[in-house]
């Protein structure tokens, strides 16, 4: 009887497999990306032990890291962190120092597809911004014109494409009501220089809801290459700027009842692009984990909840989730999603295992002068070079 059973358990094992060879199962599965695989470990028993057993084999590559920004009290340093698939373990961590720089620039501003902006207030132009260009990967680095005083609250974000890349600063305390216009500048690679404009804001009336506040706009933007636009959480709205068009639209961030109150829990939602082209996550963190909701072009739709657990201790602090847990990154190859555990610590949440673990740790040293996160971005390994975009400026 129990080798009846057997032999009819693999018999259906081959039948969900299609009768194929364990070599062709791995060379199809191999081809399927991560987001994919993690859904067809739901079918069978089968196709679970399979795939797990293949994702150890064959482990994910990815060009993906973070940039941390860290403000020293007498200088800034940016560091680079190379992210690892949590399958390979040769890697005692997740995530391994890449490289690291001390610069003069008092601000990070943005990062998109292997360059960083940086921004300093230069005095010597009598308290205008001046935005530079870093390719960290070839140590390259431009300043662009000078551009808005520092009197005008501005937001700016870096779009960079395979030919060109823009600065897009808008002024959110310029906007027209009766004409539906916002003040913006924005600085273009191929005419190298800035020029100031109003751009059309769709459904500027938001602005006016209950609750919105003007001035919070402080996460980071998120750049769709296939919809070619740029995302903000601009206080209880999403701004959408669209690049060919040149135009804003806003529509209204979903409403969640578990949401904690208080200005600051705007600081701690974050956006990010998902594995599907063109699909912009919206993360909205409360005590006990992260709501994830789907944007596709024109409305928000709920997709799931990420209950947080303690990371590695329970006795430890520093790793309790609520107002100390801050999304901060996605990294699409490993469908991973980073955190940032206030004040020195990284986690991250694998859609894949559903497991939350600390990858990084700033740890204090006495002799050192003090030292905490200001910002943290994702950031892509690629070798940008911007020589081809020096208009004559010159190296800093």
């Amino acid at each position: 009887m129990a080798i009846a059973m057997e032999t009819e358990q693999e018999e259906e094992e081959m039948i969900e497999l299609g009768n194929l060879s364990n070599h062709i199962v791995e060379s199809i599965f191999t081809k399927i990306p991560l987001k994919s695989l993690i859904q067809l470990k739901t079918v069978s028993k089968t196709w679970r032990n399979s795939i797990t057993n293949i994702r150890h084999c064959f482990p994910l590559t990815t060009s993906t890291g973070l940039v941390l920004f860290l403000k020293h009290k007498t200088y800034q340093e940016s560091v680079f962190m190379k992210l690892h698939d949590q399958t390979q373990k040769n890697f005692p961590k997740f995530g391994t120092f890449h490289s690291s720089s001390t610069h003069k620039f008092p601000y990070l501003i943005d990062s998109c597809n292997g360059v960083l902006l940086y921004a300093s207030e230069n005095n010597n132009n009598n308290g205008f911004w001046t935005y530079s260009v870093s390719s960290p990967a070839l140590d390259q680095l431009i300043s662009l014109p000078i551009s808005h005083h520092i009197s005008r609250p501005t937001c700016s974000s870096l779009v960079f494409e395979s030919n060109l890349f823009q600065v897009i600063s808008f002024f959110w305390e310029e906007v027209d009501f009766d004409t539906h216009m916002m003040n913006c500048m924005i600085f273009e690679s191929n005419s190298w220089k800035w020029r100031e404009t109003q751009i059309q804001i769709l459904n500027s009336q938001l602005l006016q809801s209950d609750g919105f506040i003007r001035g919070q706009c402080f996460n980071s933007s998120v750049f769709s290459r296939e919809k070619r636009k740029l995302y903000w959480i601009w206080s209880l709205c999403l701004l959408v700027y669209d690049i060919d068009f040149e135009v804003f639209t806003l529509f209204s961030l979903p409403k969640n009842n578990s949401r904690r109150s208080g200005k600051d829990v705007y600081y701690s939602q974050f956006l990010y692009e998902s594995s599907e082209g063109g699909v912009i996550q919206f993360c909205d963190p409360v005590n006990s984990g992260v709501f994830i909701w789907s944007f596709r072009g024109s409305e928000f739709k709920f997709d799931h909840f990420v209950r947080l657990v303690n990371i590695n201790d329970d006795q430890d602090s520093r790793f309790k989730t609520g107002y100390s847990v801050k999304p901060c990154a996605f990294n699409k190859d490993l469908q991973v999603l980073y955190l940032h555990v206030l004040p020195h610590t990284i986690a991250a949440y694998s859609f894949e295992t559903q497991e939350l673990v600390q990858i990084w740790s700033y740890e204090e040293d006495e002799e050192e002068e003090m030292c905490w996160v200001f910002k943290i971005f994702p950031f892509l390994f690629s070798s940008v070079d911007l020589l081809a975009y020096n208009k004559g400026v010159g190296l800093s």
